[in-house]
């Protein structure tokens, strides 16, 4: 009789709980670090494209069309890096569409690669490397939900705090990352990218980028070169050769990330961390 009815009471103790789950509205977003800004006011924020896929290469599968049909709330990064959505908002006009894009100053990530002209179609649309960019969209998410988006802000603020005590001392320091990913990180803590490898994994960089990157190594004007796990290494292996250059790899959706309510703010502190690991001189 006791085992029944401490069963019943936890039945009934769990009852809201199971309620509240149920009444939370669905979220998706379409990629990892937009989950990780959504996971800060929802329990179970979902990811459309998979974690093997880029975005440059995702197309829809039937699966993928029902998770979107069935969200509530979606989260996207704009026309410009995902062309396939909008005709989707058109379809289902009734949803919370957060475009993260709109938040974004367009002036900003511009950073362009040695030896490549200015491309001024080129727009970086990583938009979750600019905090600024980040707290717009979890503000509109929370107004959405009527939560409030005050402890994920103050997590981001005090992040940043300590990224940027970390960073400064580095600011000087050159580096090229793989591909124009990172622009807006880069502005907002005034770092010294020298150059990307190319400007989108799709599009290779031609011979007189990979001359004028290899001529800035051999001066020493750079200390670090960043890889992704994505994306063959062998062409950073051909630039650097056996020069003395620090290697750090970045995931630029930041996978390796557990979704969680302080998700965004890890996602922060790793890059900064892998930041300072590779920009800061070896000790001799």
């Amino acid at each position: 009789m006791n085992n029944l009815l401490f069963a019943l009471i936890m039945v009934l103790s769990l009852a809201p709980l199971a309620r509240l789950h149920a009444d939370e509205p669905r979220v998706l977003a379409t990629v990892h670090p937009l989950t990780l800004m959504a996971a800060s006011l929802v329990d179970n924020p979902q990811t459309l494209i998979p974690g093997n896929v880029t975005p440059h290469d995702f197309a829809f599968r039937p699966s993928d069309m029902r998770r979107l049909q069935q969200a509530e709330i979606v989260i996207w990064s704009g026309a410009a890096n995902e062309p396939y959505m909008p005709r989707l908002i058109k379809r289902w006009p009734q949803k919370h569409w957060i475009d993260v894009s709109v938040f974004a100053d367009p002036h900003a990530g511009h950073t362009h690669a040695p030896g490549q002209q200015d491309d001024t179609h080129h727009q970086d649309g990583h938009w979750w490397f600019d905090p600024q960019v980040m707290l717009k969209a979890q503000q509109q998410l929370a107004a959405i939900l009527g939560l409030s988006p005050e402890p994920f802000r103050q997590q981001v603020m005090e992040q940043l705090q300590r990224s940027e005590q970390q960073l400064r001392p580095l600011r000087q320091q050159g580096f090229f990352v793989f591909h124009q990913a990172y622009d807006r990180w880069v502005d907002y803590f005034d770092l010294n990218q020298l150059g990307a490898f190319t400007i989108s994994p799709q599009q290779k960089p031609g011979l007189r980028t990979l001359n004028a990157m290899r001529q800035q190594l051999e001066q020493h004007q750079l200390s670090c070169v960043f890889t992704e796990p994505q994306f063959s290494s062998a062409l950073v292996s051909s630039v650097i050769g056996e020069l003395p250059v620090q290697t750090v790899e970045l995931d630029p959706l930041g996978r390796h990330i557990s979704v969680t309510k302080r998700g965004y703010a890890e996602f922060l502190n790793d890059l900064t961390q892998r930041f300072v690991r590779c920009l800061t001189p070896p000790q001799h």
